[in-house]
């Protein structure tokens, strides 16, 4: 095994984000590989029965919640990695597994499994490597997954797009705070991310985060407050803190 994969560094970073590194348990409810979410008639077929699962009214909220669920189950992990530890990690879709455990107490949203996952440390050009690990897994991988659920739910890619988006936002806040070298790629790889890649590095014509953020090219951030609405009040007695439905006062009552 790599020797970044069997360190601790990777278990932590697995454990942060309740990854299962192997098949998904034999007793699982229901599990749907992240490549399957790529097929219409497959994703329709899944995104239908989670609706039910987690109590959504329609397939257009359960389609928002579940762009979010992968955003934070595979798109946040894999970025830590990138930019906190300076490796790509690839998870092979044919092998990522979405499953529901047939008992818990925590969510009724998916976990990860993942079986014959990779790794690799950048070439002597890191920022050639980054965009081409953002390319390979943005616009190569994540995209189709969202253009089908923007299909099946419906729900606008705007909407998915930024659903992403709160899921990486955290990951570079100043609050994170690493040291050293860790630190400046954090600004530099969310700047890039946000600002400076190009739209073809998420199979769209322009970058969907930059419009997401403020401040200049060099150190954005995350705005505050979202443009779309995740629709999960349509789901739920609370707003999410971020809603842009809710005005500023009664944001500093929620929860």
């Amino acid at each position: 095994m790599d020797r970044y994969l069997s360190s601790a560094s990777w278990r932590e970073l697995a454990e942060d984000f309740w990854m299962m590194l192997g098949e998904p348990p034999a007793d699982s409810v229901r599990t749907i590989a992240l490549s399957e979410l790529q097929d219409e008639a497959a994703c329709r077929e899944y995104v239908s029965w989670f609706k039910d699962y987690i109590g959504a009214p329609d397939t257009q909220v359960a389609a928002s919640m579940l762009a979010k669920r992968i955003g934070y189950l595979w798109i946040a992990p894999m970025l830590t990695a990138m930019t906190l530890h300076n490796r790509e990690v690839l998870f092979p879709l044919d092998r990522s597994f979405l499953y529901h455990p047939a008992s818990t107490e925590e969510t009724t949203f998916p976990f990860l499994a993942v079986d014959g996952i990779q790794s690799s440390s950048p070439a002597d050009d890191r920022e050639v490597w980054r965009e081409a690990v953002v390319e390979e897994n943005f616009a190569a991988r994540l995209a189709p997954m969202l253009q089908t659920l923007a299909t099946v739910g419906p729900v606008s890619m705007a909407v998915l797009w930024e659903n992403i988006m709160v899921r990486i936002a955290p990951l570079y806040a100043s609050g994170t705070d690493p040291s050293g070298q860790a630190r400046l790629r954090v600004q530099e790889d969310f700047a890039y991310l946000t600002r400076t890649a190009p739209g073809q590095c998420f199979g769209a014509r322009r970058n969907p985060f930059t419009r997401f953020t403020e401040g200049n090219d060099e150190s954005p951030v995350a705005k505050s407050t979202r443009i779309t609405c995740c629709l999960y009040y349509r789901m739920s007695e609370e707003y999410c803190r971020k809603c842009p439905k809710i005005d500023s006062e009664n944001k500093s009552q929620l929860k």
